[in-house]
């Protein structure tokens, strides 16, 4: 039989296992540190008020339509001579990489701030140009303007301002169109959970970097246990 002392020293040595054990097990359960990206990821995602859009098909899209998906939204308009087609097209560039790797395809949303031109129509023109599975979103005039819980939400902004160039002196309808410039990250459950931010090219335009993006994408994606493919890795 143990001595009263050798079954002390086992009771602690016993005691001091379990503890390593419970640490270690808490210290292996703790989240990963947030990944750092090219722009801000909300730790507490921000969820949208209920909206009404119209769809480049003709349909209203609302915030069901972001239930069970992850969505990239991207803001501007059809006539923008620069910023919008190029990120459209860095974009579509992210989607085709995504696509030869055999992960989800990317969701990419385009919503208008000039709703006037961009009829749905307009953008079930243009949003082909940069890839088929891309939806354009605009909305309709409406008193209630049901439009704007989603720019709100997404902190879009946007101002029309006129034209005074000559060319545009007799036409009342010719206007200017400014806005901000970011991409916003949508969870499946319809939530605003990242803003991806432009770096700027060596001649100082703000432009979006394909391999940033892809890169800070899969970070996000991973960092919240979404895999894209069962066995990929970022």
């Amino acid at each position: 039989m143990s001595s009263p002392r050798k079954r002390l020293l086992l009771g602690f040595a016993w005691a001091n296992l379990a503890l390593i054990i419970v640490a270690t097990s808490v210290w292996l359960s703790k989240p990963a540190a947030p990944p750092l990206i090219q722009g801000v990821l909300l730790q507490n995602s921000r969820a949208l008020d209920d909206f009404i859009l119209l769809d480049h098909n003709g349909q209203a899209f609302i915030n069901k339509h972001l239930q069970g998906a992850w969505h990239i939204v991207s803001y501007g308009f059809t006539h923008c001579p620069d910023v919008c087609p190029t990120t459209l097209s860095t974009l579509a560039q992210v989607a085709s990489k995504l696509a030869a790797e055999g992960r989800e395809p990317l969701n990419v949303l385009f919503y208008s701030v000039d709703h006037r031109r961009d009829t749905a129509t307009e953008l079930a023109s243009y949003m082909p140009f940069f890839n088929e599975s891309f939806l354009g979103l605009t909305h309709l005039d409406d008193s209630s303007n049901p439009h704007l819980p989603f720019e709100q939400g997404l902190g879009i902004f946007a101002q029309l301002s006129p034209d005074d160039s000559a060319a545009s002196a007799n036409d009342s309808a010719a206007y200017q169109v400014s806005h901000g410039i970011s991409l916003l990250l949508l969870n499946p459950q319809g939530q605003l959970q990242a803003i991806f931010k432009p770096g700027e090219n060596q001649l100082g335009v703000k432009v979006f970097d394909p391999d940033t993006l892809y890169r800070d994408y899969l970070k996000i994606r991973f960092y919240y246990d979404t895999p894209v493919v069962a066995s990929a890795t970022p």
